[in-house]
């Protein structure tokens, strides 16, 4: 049995296998064992399930996983780590294992439709890995992935506040997110040296989720209030516009629509003409922005010309 709770015998078992821990992959053990359990809380675990894990390491979160009865691909890059996991539940029903990045890798399964999706996400590549989800329309009926606090701040931002940005308008155009709870950093070894986070997130719908309601903690509500996900019939123009908006926080929304008109062939007019049909001030800044405010430009930006989509 793997010693998941202990960090000095965690660095016995990787010193007897030969295994070193790389930085480039943010390998961070969860060895809070009150931690894993509110995790599994959170996730529910039900046989039948079919739930992904992405970083699984050395399988602390999969071994409950498989015995709540769920099936279970999970997407683990390094390569003594999959020996190990091969090792431990390859001979498991239910468990399946996909080596390799998950961003290469992801979309070969997504036909698969999970029910859940969970993952200790590297510090460096986190966001990335949820945007990724986001912009191709992967949206489980639950997320839930550890992530950087300062992460989490963006995923939760609203528009005006200091850590709004453009990941923070993907996060609120596709999904309900809220914070869980926070981690320290002796929850794991090696010890990171920053807060974790805990972050649930859940496809924009019209009925309540259970639970969310008053008392949540400081921006925990950054899905309360929102309504079914928008209609967005230019899904790629509105993802083209969202970056482009961001491209310089300090540049108002004019200033980035005309930079974004000059390289993707526009005239010079066509950034007056989509603020005004969209009813925005042009002296107004992306941060300040909310879903229906980029679903109306976008809506004016599709209205004719190269940009027009079916």
């Amino acid at each position: 049995m793997i010693p998941y709770d202990s960090p000095k015998m965690l660095a016995d078992f990787l010193s007897r296998r030969g295994l070193a821990l790389k930085k480039r992959f943010g390998q961070n053990f969860l060895v809070n064992p009150g931690v894993r359990e509110r995790i599994l809380r959170c996730l529910a675990p039900a046989a039948g399930d079919l739930i992904w894990e992405i970083g699984p390491g050395l399988g602390c979160m999969t071994r409950p996983l498989l015995e709540s009865g769920a099936r279970l691909r999970v997407f683990e890059i390094d390569r003594g780590f999959m020996e190990i996991l091969r090792e431990e539940f390859g001979g498991r029903d239910g468990f399946t294992l996909t080596g390799g990045d998950v961003l290469a890798t992801w979309g070969d399964h997504r036909g698969e439709g999970p029910d859940k999706v969970f993952g200790n996400l590297p510090y460096a590549s986190a966001a990335a890995i949820i945007a990724a989800f986001l912009e191709e329309g992967f949206i489980p009926e639950l997320g839930v992935f550890m992530v950087q606090k300062e992460v989490a701040r963006r995923m939760t931002a609203a528009p005006g506040s200091p850590d709004y940005s453009s990941f923070s308008l993907l996060c609120r155009t596709f999904c309900r997110v809220r914070t869980l709870f926070d981690v320290a950093p002796g929850s794991f070894f090696p010890a990171p040296g920053v807060v974790s986070t805990l972050v649930e997130l859940r496809p924009r719908i019209p009925a309540p989720v259970p639970g969310w309601g008053p008392g949540l903690s400081p921006g925990a509500g950054a899905g309360e209030g929102l309504g079914p996900e928008p209609e967005i019939p230019h899904r790629r123009l509105y993802l083209e516009l969202l970056r482009a908006l961001f491209s310089s926080r300090r540049k108002t929304v004019r200033n980035n629509l005309l930079r974004f008109a000059g390289e993707t062939g526009r005239s010079p007019d066509w950034a007056a003409r989509i603020l005004a049909e969209a009813g925005l001030d042009p002296g107004v800044r992306a941060e300040n922005l909310d879903v229906e405010d980029l679903a109306r430009l976008t809506e004016a930006a599709a209205g004719g010309g190269p940009e027009r989509e079916g």
